[in-house]
């Protein structure tokens, strides 16, 4: 029989958590994102808004060229696994 710590213990490493990386010239910079803020879009994907997790991170858009930003992952995390769900590359010419 398993006991409750035991199962909090389980529970725990299979929750999932999320958070965006900004890839830069010279620097990589971690974002939190608080699991309120995903949602699954139209398309099914699950995603959560840029532009809430800097604000909440306390960065702005003209960070992301202090940073020499040059890809964005949003990466989820379950346990001790991590995988990427979305890769913007910003080093796109148009």
């Amino acid at each position: 029989m398993i006991s409750e710590k035991q199962q909090d213990t389980s529970d725990n490493s299979q929750q999932k958590h999320y958070f965006y990386v900004i890839i830069g010239q010279h620097e990589t910079v971690r974002l939190n994102v608080d699991n309120r803020d995903v949602i699954v879009n139209a398309d099914g994907i699950l995603d959560c808004p840029f532009d809430t997790v800097l604000r909440k991170n306390r960065y702005t858009f003209e960070d992301l060229n202090t940073f020499l930003a040059r890809e964005i992952q949003f990466i989820e995390v379950t346990g001790d696994k991590e995988e990427i769900l979305q890769s913007i590359p910003l080093d796109m010419n148009l």
